[in-house]
């Protein structure tokens, strides 16, 4: 019995720059095989004395996705149609010109340092992810892995009701006000401004299985209590002093978790560790009080989540202005 693969294929559309550019081809696909993708490669699938044009032509087969590297060459052979990656784009250009709305071409950057980077006129306003700096390279990678399988990165949230259906318009106004979503940052990270003394300290970061519920109060006049309470918090810890201790950054993983609450001061960071895997590190920038209508308690913080499940992060960005 022939038993066929479920994998997603993948074929890749690359130039050969020189050797380096070609090995690190290799590895992003050896790496994608081993994470369930089987990826077409020239390296593997075409022997001496084999037919090179037949196995381009599988850039216009509909069972493959294609990852296009877009490096400087390979945009100017393209758009040139030189070489195999020119042979590739022609064929490609048609099966995007029949299929406008398709997904099927995933333009990756890499040796390309224009910004923004310059693509091959074929994949003109398409969607890109850049793989040219080491630093995000992982979160890059991951992004493209969860597009392969699909499997959202940014999950899209549940349509919620309509605050006007059969409420008064008091009702509608308190409904929007009270809405979740205005104590919601759904991107990886952020800088927020939390009022805590409102939505009874709850605040959402992120979206699907990466997503936070942070939970605070008061402690002191420069400090908030942070809880693992909410459900999917496994752990919280707290980094005294982060910005002289950035080299603790590379794993966060390495400090106490094991109490129920951790208190950040201004200048520390909160670590957070959700049932999923995920981990997240919240800069406190400012904790004060402010007069309104009634008196509210505020924290002002930078955000990151690490989209690789990793809890490295040795490059994580801190506002420019530190806290006290």
């Amino acid at each position: 019995m022939t038993i066929v693969s479920t994998a997603p294929r993948v074929f890749m559309s690359y130039s050969h720059d020189d050797d380096e550019h070609r090995d690190w081809v290799l590895q992003l696909a050896s790496r994608l095989r081993g994470n369930g993708v089987d990826v077409c490669l020239d390296r593997w699938d075409v022997t001496l004395g084999g037919n090179l044009a037949h196995f381009m032509e599988r850039a216009a087969d509909g069972i493959y996705r294609v990852i296009a590297v877009v490096s400087e060459t390979y945009s100017r052979k393209c758009n040139d149609r030189s070489g195999g990656a020119g042979v590739e784009a022609q064929m490609l250009s048609a099966r995007l010109y029949n299929e406008l709305d398709t997904d099927a071409v995933i333009p990756i950057i890499r040796n390309n340092p224009n910004n923004p980077p310059e693509l091959p006129a074929f994949l003109s306003g398409r969607l890109w992810q850049d793989f040219r700096d080491t630093a995000t390279q992982e979160p890059a990678y991951e992004r493209l892995l969860r597009d392969i399988h699909g499997v959202a990165v940014d999950a899209a949230p549940p349509i919620g009701p309509n605050p006007f259906e059969g409420r008064t318009e008091i009702q509608a106004r308190l409904a929007i006000r009270d809405s979740p979503g205005r104590w919601h940052s759904p991107a990886f990270q952020g800088d927020v401004e939390f009022v805590f003394s409102q939505n009874s300290g709850r605040y959402k970061l992120g979206s699907g299985t990466s997503q936070f519920t942070l939970w605070i109060d008061a402690y002191g006049h420069d400090a908030v209590r942070a809880y693992r309470d909410p459900a999917g918090i496994a752990n919280v810890a707290v980094i005294h002093r982060v910005r002289e201790r950035t080299e603790l950054l590379a794993d966060v993983s390495q400090f106490e978790t094991s109490s129920r609450t951790a208190i950040p001061h201004c200048g520390d960071a909160l670590i957070l560790h959700n049932g999923d895997g995920f981990w997240a590190l919240l800069y406190i920038d400012k904790v004060y009080r402010r007069e309104a209508l009634n008196r509210e308690s505020v924290v002002e913080f930078r955000y990151e989540i690490q989209p690789n499940r990793t809890p490295d992060f040795s490059g994580f960005a801190f506002p420019d202005s530190g806290g006290s």
